[in-house]
């Protein structure tokens, strides 16, 4: 017995003809009388007085029919449920980031995630992550913040928890270094021109960097590159000077790199925040896991 027999029966009972369960069907009265005969056989029960031209149920029949309805409504009923628990439990975490030292951070904290959680990663630039979470295209954004100057997060109705804090250094090419011939000072870096990633366009790394340097140091040269290679090997080949957080370069950066990251003796104390950034409103429980992993 299987429940196509099962909702085959019930029908036989609803139309009260083999013939024109077979033509609902698709299949021939044959099939559908067999079907009918290795149930009762199944039973060891007569389900059918069957007449010339109709069919009625017997008291077993009338018995097993009701029977059979509550199975099926139940098992209906199980179905739904399942789909709407595995719906539930599939939950749904989209999170935007700019910087490859972001990357560092999504690392450590994705694998704790619960295996029911389903995720999306996309890179895009400062204000483009600020605007995407206002439009509630992201459920959450890394950003970092307190460098040069504090963003308000709360002004945009958004809320900020800090990831991780570090302090920022700066990256010269080894062989320039070994010019120099001595300990490093931006004082003596300035005709270089200061180099930062950012996949799109942006302002963002640019103000926060010149905030930083307050009014002691000039850099007129600031510019984007379009991938963290091409700001690798400009950096390596002496052609420009960049900023980097102090703890996350050290577990990106590789002896290939021929770059040395060091802390100036005129640029103390930067410290910084990366920051997990989300919504005030957003309820979603994928979202609310991943904070609580974080705090």
């Amino acid at each position: 017995m299987n429940i196509d027999q099962i909702k085959l029966f019930i029908q036989v009972t609803e139309l009260g003809s083999f013939k024109k369960v077979a033509e609902q069907n698709y299949i021939s009265q044959r099939a559908v009388s067999q079907q009918m005969k290795k149930l009762e056989d199944e039973l060891g029960a007569q389900l059918f007085i069957r007449g010339h031209n109709s069919i009625t149920l017997t008291s077993a029949g009338k018995f097993f029919r009701e029977r059979c309805v509550t199975i099926t409504e139940l098992l209906d009923d199980t179905s739904g449920m399942v789909r709407s628990i595995s719906r539930e439990a599939k939950s749904l975490l989209s999170i935007g980031y700019f910087s490859p030292f972001d990357t560092v951070l999504i690392r450590d904290f994705i694998p704790k995630l619960p295996t029911t959680v389903q995720y999306s990663i996309t890179e895009e630039g400062p204000e483009h992550i600020l605007s995407d979470l206002l439009l509630d295209k992201l459920d959450c954004g890394m950003m970092m913040d307190n460098y040069g100057y504090k963003i308000d997060f709360d002004k945009q109705q958004l809320r900020a928890i800090t990831i991780h804090e570090d302090q920022m250094v700066i990256g010269i090419s080894r062989n320039l270094l070994n010019q120099l011939g001595k300990e490093p000072r931006l004082a003596d870096l300035q005709s270089l021109p200061v180099i930062y990633y950012n996949n799109e366009e942006s302002t963002y790394l640019k103000e926060s960097f010149l905030a930083s340097l307050g009014s002691k140091l000039k850099f007129t040269h600031v510019e984007r590159t379009t991938s963290y290679e091409q700001m690798q090997l400009l950096v390596s080949l002496g052609k420009a000077i960049s900023f980097y957080p102090r703890e996350l370069i050290a577990k990106l950066s590789t002896p290939a790199d021929q770059i040395t990251y060091v802390l100036p003796q005129d640029y103390q104390n930067q410290k910084f925040q990366f920051k997990l950034i989300y919504k005030k409103d957003n309820h979603n429980p994928a979202l609310r896991k991943l904070i609580s992993l974080i705090k």
